[in-house]
């Protein structure tokens, strides 16, 4: 029952902040944030929060790509180059499709 109201938080949080790119936009370190736990969900395991994760990545990099690719202030470099070097790790417990999704996700940055 914990595993399963954790999935719910999970997915009630990928979709409000998949509502709101114009806050992410202007709240960097929340954005950095609000992704970095979606890597986190790409390895959860109970059903149907990995495919919620990537998807959710997908509308956060089509709707704030330009954030992704710019070094941010108080950052050592672009977030797709921290995203690059620690690829294997992200995708590491994802399926194919999922990869897939995720690699589209990185190409609209």
């Amino acid at each position: 029952r914990g595993k399963e109201n954790k999935a719910v938080i999970a997915s009630n949080i990928m979709y409000v902040v998949g509502q709101y790119p114009r806050f992410l936009k202007a709240h960097w370190r929340f954005l950095r944030t609000v992704v970095h736990k979606l890597f986190e969900f790409m390895h959860e395991t109970f059903p149907g929060v990995q495919d919620m994760a990537v998807d959710t990545f997908l509308k956060i990099a089509k709707q704030c790509k330009e954030k992704f690719v710019v070094q941010q202030a108080g950052e050592p470099q672009s977030f797709i180059k921290e995203m690059q070097a620690d690829i294997h790790k992200i995708t590491l417990d994802l399926d194919a499709d999922q990869k897939h999704v995720f690699y589209e996700a990185a190409a609209h940055m």
